[in-house]
């Protein structure tokens, strides 16, 4: 296996490491693991996991009970998501951002948004 092939099952790991962590509601630290991605990422795929880092870190606020906070990042991140693609490393990026929005709008009401990723097709 070459080294070009090894950083990208690196990268596949912590992303899919950054999911279970935001799924089981550690955003904090989901947003520190999608962080080291977004370090390396350029183009749309940076916009993507900015996208996905502001949405961690919007629920981060909204459950500490800094409402204004997760607001404004909800927005940034909506903003962000709203230029990448769907699908886009295998999640429904207009659902995410959808269960996102309606999350903010209503959360007595809407589930806790989730990451989930499409089932592999088998392709490479």
């Amino acid at each position: 296996m070459g080294t070009g092939e090894t950083r990208s099952d690196e990268r596949a790991f912590e992303y899919l490491q950054a999911i279970a962590l935001f799924n089981a509601g550690e955003y904090f630290a989901a947003h520190e693991a999608l962080e080291s991605l977004w370090r390396r990422a350029v183009g749309t795929e940076r916009l993507f996991y900015q996208g996905l880092i502001q949405a961690a870190v919007a629920l981060h606020h909204f459950r500490r009970g800094n409402l204004r906070g997760a607001r404004r990042l909800v927005e940034r991140a909506l903003a962000r998501l709203a230029d990448v693609p769907t699908p886009f490393r295998g999640l429904n990026v207009a659902d995410f951002a959808e269960q996102l929005r309606r999350f903010f709008e209503d959360p007595a009401r809407a589930p806790v948004p989730r990451l989930v990723l499409a089932p592999p097709t088998g392709r490479t």
